[in-house]
This record gives structure tokens, C-alpha cells and sequence, in this order.
């Protein structure tokens, strides 16, 4: 049983992604309204250790050598992966040992912290996110740890932007009556202009949040929004790529529900994790369902499950 590791699992940003875990669950200094993983149960800003490194590298080793695909090994998961003080001495490790690309995602709250922009600068890809353009949005939204502020945010990313020579594609949570107004949406396209990334990702609510009154946009309005912020900009469209990250899990129902702690998967996706019919998922699924183990969500015209205590 993997402790550290999860998938890979279809990203639409990242394509067949090794979820690397480093963080207690929902050990965070952001309480988002919209996070697919649930409430916050300890907001911290403090960086610590938390487990034994070599132990996250030697399983991400092996997974990336078990696995049919790996486009990424993305640091993600259950909390803000640069609240582990050794992420930096993970990513050099993993890199001398797998030519696999590696990304971080980050809710870009220590971007501002030189030893953190140090940690990532042998990272392939930073995916930092922003939701907001003003701090009464911000504080709304993202429900963070109290002393931090959207401006120092920003100022993170720009410094970051100046001394890291790998790709920064920042994502927007854009969430129905809350970020889109028009006032909302110039404000940001001003702070984007001077963050000066090289992709912009617009997504919106479609696994299930935090809060039920989280509602989803249209893909329609997130087209309009893309064409207002420019070129760099692309809206995260559904994960299309062709076969199987593994021709087979012996113990996929096993797999499955790990991943389903951290992550909400559609029938799709499971099927593209791990390679059994889509007719014995179905049933699988029905059964996880009676016995308590995993509910569904409906986010449009998607289905996705999730784990009973999400």
C-alpha cells in the first residue's frame, strides 16, 4: 500500500499525473470555499518535515517505473505542498534519479519566502493559483490564515516570476456571482499583466466543493473570459487523452478508494486509471455505494465520486 503516492491520474492540466502527498491531510493555510479535499481541519503557515524524504522518494521511483504512463509528478495532494520544509531536497533527489517532468502546485502563499522559491526552482512547472483581485474577494474565497494578504500574494508571484526559469501556468478559480463581475474580472486582468506567466488557466467549480453554494460557470462565459484576459489565456477543458495509465490494478478497488481520499474521479477517469471495463466498474462502483464507501456528486451533466467522509 502506498503511503505518499497516488495514480497516475488523469489531470486536465497535467495529463497522466503522479500525485505525490507530502502534507497531512488538509494541513493548509487556505480554507477554500470550492477545495475538492473539504474543510480545513488545522490552518498553519508553519513549514515542518512531516515525514521521512527518502521514503517519498524511493515510492515515487518506484511508481514512475510501475506505470505504463507518467506525463508528470505533480506535488499536490491533501494540504500546500510548500509547507514541507524538505520539498525542495525531494524534487532534486527525484530528478536525479526519473527524467519524468516535475510540477508543483501551490496556492502561491509562500512565493514570497526566498528558502520556498529556492525549494522550487528545479521544479519543470509551478502551477501557483490566483482567485481573487481584491483582498475583500480573497478573503471571501480562499479563507485564509489570518496575516495572510492578497498583495503579498501577488508581490510572491512577481518575484518568483523574475528568478525562475521554468514554466509558471497560474490557475483562477472562477466561481458563478462571486469573481466574474466586470469590475472583478479587470482588476485581474491588470494584476496578469504584470505577473507576466506563461499560461493562464481558467477552471471553475466541477468536483465537489467545500460549500454547497459554490456554483459552476458556464463554459460559454469562461470562453468570453478567456478571449478579455488575451492569448496566454485557455480555458481547462475535459481530460481527452487516449488509453490507460495501467493495462490493470490487481487491487484497483483498493487504489481506487485511496485516490478518491484525496481526489473526485468520473466514471471516465477511473476507467483511464486503471483499464478494467467501464461494465465492471459500474458494478463495483454500485456495490462501494451500498456498502457506504463512496457517494456521488452531479456537477452539471459530469458525475463524480468521492469517498463517504469527503
Amino acid at each position: 500500500m502506498r503511503k505518499f503516492v497516488f495514480g497516475p491520474v488523469p489531470s486536465r492540466r497535467l495529463g497522466f499525473s503522479l500525485g505525490v502527498d507530502i502534507i497531512p491531510r488538509k494541513y493548509c493555510n487556505f480554507d477554500c470555499i470550492y477545495c475538492q479535499v473539504g474543510k480545513t481541519t488545522e490552518k498553519n503557515v508553519a513549514r515542518k518535515a512531516f515525514l521521512e524524504e527518502k521514503e517519498v522518494v524511493n515510492e515515487v521511483i518506484a511508481a514512475v517505473h510501475a506505470a505504463d504512463k507518467v506525463d508528470f509528478v505533480t506535488f499536490s495532494g491533501s494540504g500546500e505542498p510548500t509547507l514541507n520544509r524538505n520539498l525542495g531536497t525531494m524534487i532534486r533527489e527525484i530528478k536525479n534519479s526519473i527524467d519524468t517532468p516535475i510540477a508543483v502546485i501551490t496556492n502561491s502563499t509562500l512565493l514570497s519566502f526566498e528558502e520556498v522559491r529556492d525549494d522550487l526552482m528545479d521544479a519543470d512547472v509551478v502551477l501557483p493559483s490566483l482567485d481573487a483581485a481584491s483582498e475583500q474577494m480573497f478573503q471571501c474565497i480562499n479563507r485564509p490564515q489570518p496575516g495572510i494578504n492578497l498583495i503579498e500574494i501577488i508581490d510572491g508571484i512577481k518575484v518568483f516570476r523574475k528568478c525562475y526559469r521554468g514554466l509558471i501556468w497560474l490557475e483562477i478559480m472562477l466561481i458563478k456571482g462571486m469573481n466574474d463581475s466586470s469590475e472583478d474580472l479587470r482588476k485581474m486582468r491588470d494584476i496578469l499583466y504584470d505577473l507576466n506567466v506563461d499560461k493562464i488557466h481558467l477552471n471553475t467549480v466541477t468536483r465537489p466543493p467545500c460549500e454547497s453554494n459554490t456554483d459552476r460557470m458556464e463554459r460559454e462565459e469562461l470562453e468570453q473570459i478567456r478571449s478579455f484576459f488575451g492569448d496566454k489565456c485557455e480555458v481547462i477543458s475535459p481530460f481527452e487523452k487516449d488509453g490507460s495509465i495501467h493495462k490493470h490494478y490487481e487491487d484497483w478497488v483498493e487504489t481506487l478508494l485511496d485516490i478518491l481520499k484525496r481526489r473526485a474521479l468520473t466514471l471516465r477517469d477511473i476507467v483511464a486509471i486503471t483499464g478494467v471495463k467501464s461494465s465492471v466498474i459500474k458494478k463495483t462502483l454500485r456495490s462501494m455505494q451500498k456498502k457506504g464507501l463512496i457517494k456521488d456528486y452531479y456537477s452539471g451533466t459530469e458525475v463524480y465520486y468521492i469517498t463517504a467522509g469527503s
